[in-house]
């Protein structure tokens, strides 16, 4: 009996730790986001981040090595990005995204299949790359894996979505945001001018919709050397 009522005890010792731990976790994705999948992305994102500074030198330098012109116009950045368009690959980095009114910044990847949302933002692969023209869609978690589009609900007209890829750097300006289900893939049609869009589930903890918020191209600018961070 006396190890039948200590095995109870060590028994209601986890389940007791077990809830408190659950509770934690609750609370934070309501207040912040889901912490043990943060941890996962935050390690993803490292990686990334070091990946991507050896690609981007590595374009840069076939770039060079081919003989191909740094890019100076809309056209020049439109070819640079066919070329790197082929060297892309689902799961792996492709540039960087940055919301400067929200504080954000994180490495882009390719694909928006589940383990590459994992990631970070996740750039749909049926949709152009930046420079190419059309509309560039890019795909966000809101509550977990960093969640990274947690807050573009609160993006406003005017403000400022900065895309940098390997071979030049993009800045659009927020024009509006809409509600919309989640087939309606009418909002990456082309509009007759380079625009991006940011897609997330919503509302926060529910995926019966999607929040999009839309954002036309206002400068692009050659980066004949790679970024540098």
């Amino acid at each position: 009996m006396p190890a039948f009522r200590a095995i109870l005890r060590f028994g209601g010792s986890v389940l007791c730790v077990s809830g408190v731990l659950l509770l934690i976790d609750a609370t934070l994705t309501i207040v912040w986001q889901e912490p043990v999948s943060a941890l996962i992305a935050t390690r993803n994102q490292t990686a990334l981040d070091d990946q991507i500074k050896r690609d981007f030198a590595l374009f840069a330098r076939r770039t060079e090595a081919s003989g191909a012109s740094t890019p100076s116009d809309r056209g020049d950045l439109r070819a640079a990005a066919r070329r790197f368009e082929r060297s892309t690959q689902t799961g792996r980095a492709i540039g960087r995204i940055s919301l400067p009114s929200l504080g954000r910044r994180y490495v882009m990847v390719q694909g928006t299949d589940t383990e590459s949302l994992r990631k970070g933002p996740a750039h749909y692969p049926d949709t152009p790359l930046p420079g190419q023209g059309g509309t560039i869609g890019i795909a966000g978690h809101r509550t977990t894996y960093l969640a990274p589009f947690r807050t573009i609900d609160r993006l406003r007209r005017g403000d400022r979505i900065v895309v940098t890829m390997p071979y030049g750097r993009f800045t659009y300006s927020v024009r509006r945001t809409r509600i919309v289900r989640p087939e309606d893939v009418g909002v990456k049609r082309p509009v007759g001018y380079e625009q991006v869009i940011l897609s997330a589930c919503h509302p926060l903890y529910s995926a019966a919709k999607r929040i999009i918020v839309f954002a036309r191209l206002v400068r692009a600018e050659p980066l004949p050397s790679g970024p540098r961070r």
